[in-house]
């Protein structure tokens, strides 16, 4: 597509009123997207959490709680309890528990039991809604025990349907949309502009179906080819949290090496000082003849940290240098005939959950691998000092 076509289209979205209005309803402050958690599962248990506890901050008492049990009592699935008996429990002392051995959500009341587990984007997996049934059927024989499914359009789970009752975030929406509407006069208004947000990131980011989600598919097929150009060139997820983890390793005063998409290379000062310089384009963009690399697996929600010597000119041993490396403690052998690889060593790194995460939780794991590989650049970077004056000699070939 042309610049000049490009530009056409670009006045012409500016000129739709409705890219306007979108505008103003992007700027209106939402405290679950200005704190990034909008699609983080964990955060949703928290806050439906707070509003299931009948002594909680929130002052609404036992209304949302009351109303979730009814619905989960309606299902036919239950034979000990129906939804009238909801009435008459006395709520007052319910213990509401986060993460209890895993499990999302767990209420306890009198003598029953209710486990929810809470799936926002993601899907049932290794058995786990089994293992939780049989975990709350462990630690409470006597119990009345029911059992959630929830999820955004109340999908039945794919292996214990018979088990657990499902209920969607639609319900979530409209009992919390009532009781706006009942208590509106009552509530504390922090905590109705909680709610209140709380419901328009539901219909928004799980339903699709806010003013702004509208807005934008009414604005996408209005614009479809300058969007869809847009979309084309975007930056890659990647590419974000490459930037993160750069960030973090200039911080501590590294050196970034070359860059690769889906690589990480950085060395020292020092060892930069004495690291040749390849004349030949045999290896990295830059030529450095040695690196450490994090090879970075989204696939396989990973990350590979190396030591790396780099193929180089004929005049420079690279034997030699990976010998020097064969001299510390746990490296070995190297793995490979032209890219020789004396240490390596996987870390996992959630990349497949990281829209689920601040930016400032990703750099916190990041940080721990660098804290846990600074050790492996430090002994490289003294075995670089210890043979300091055959590496000029070298460098200087």
């Amino acid at each position: 597509m042309e610049e000049i076509d490009i530009k056409t289209l670009y006045d012409k979205l500016l000129k739709d009123e409705d890219f306007d209005k979108i505008d103003l309803e992007l700027k209106n402050p939402n405290i679950f997207q200005i704190l990034n958690i909008s699609k983080n599962e964990i955060r949703h248990s928290n806050f439906l959490s707070w509003l299931l506890e009948p002594n909680g901050s929130h002052k609404i008492g036992d209304v949302f709680l009351k109303r979730f049990l009814r619905e989960v009592f309606s299902s036919d699935k239950f034979t000990d309890i129906d939804q009238i008996d909801v009435e008459g429990m006395d709520l007052s002392k319910v213990e509401v528990l986060r993460e209890w051995k895993n499990i999302d959500v767990l209420i306890k009341l009198n003598n029953v039991v209710v486990c929810v587990e809470n799936k926002v984007l993601t899907k049932e997996h290794s058995n786990q809604l089994k293992r939780y049934k049989d975990i709350v059927n462990q630690e409470f024989p006597k119990h009345i025990k029911t059992f959630v499914y929830l999820t955004p359009e109340g999908e039945d789970s794919e292996n214990e349907t018979d088990i657990y009752q499902s209920i969607s975030y639609e319900f979530i929406v409209e009992t919390l949309d009532r009781i706006i509407s009942i208590y509106h006069h009552t509530l504390n208004h922090q905590v109705k502009n909680y709610i209140t947000d709380y419901i328009t990131i539901i219909k928004r980011e799980l339903m699709g179906t806010d003013k702004l989600t509208k807005l934008s598919k009414k604005l996408y097929t209005n614009h479809k080819e300058l969007f869809d150009f847009v979309y084309e060139h975007k930056p890659d997820v990647l590419d974000d949290v490459r930037a993160i983890f750069e960030k973090q390793i200039l911080k501590r005063g590294w050196i970034i090496g070359s860059p690769g998409k889906n690589y990480l290379r950085f060395t020292t000062p020092k060892i930069s000082e004495l690291t040749y310089i390849s004349e030949l384009r045999n290896g990295w963009r830059n030529r450095e003849s040695f690196l450490f690399e994090f090879v970075l697996e989204p696939s396989k929600d990973r990350m590979n940290t190396k030591t790396v010597i780099s193929p180089s000119d004929p005049q420079y041993d690279t034997s030699r240098l990976s010998g020097m490396f064969m001299e510390i403690d746990g490296f070995k052998s190297p793995s490979g005939k032209k890219w020789l690889c004396n240490y390596q060593k996987i870390e996992r790194l959630p990349f497949s959950k990281f829209d689920e995460y601040t930016q400032e939780e990703i750099e916190i794991r990041f940080n721990k691998i660098l804290d846990n590989f600074s050790s492996i650049v430090e002994k490289v970077e003294n075995k670089f000092l210890q043979y300091k004056e055959e590496l000029l000699e070298l460098k200087d070939l």
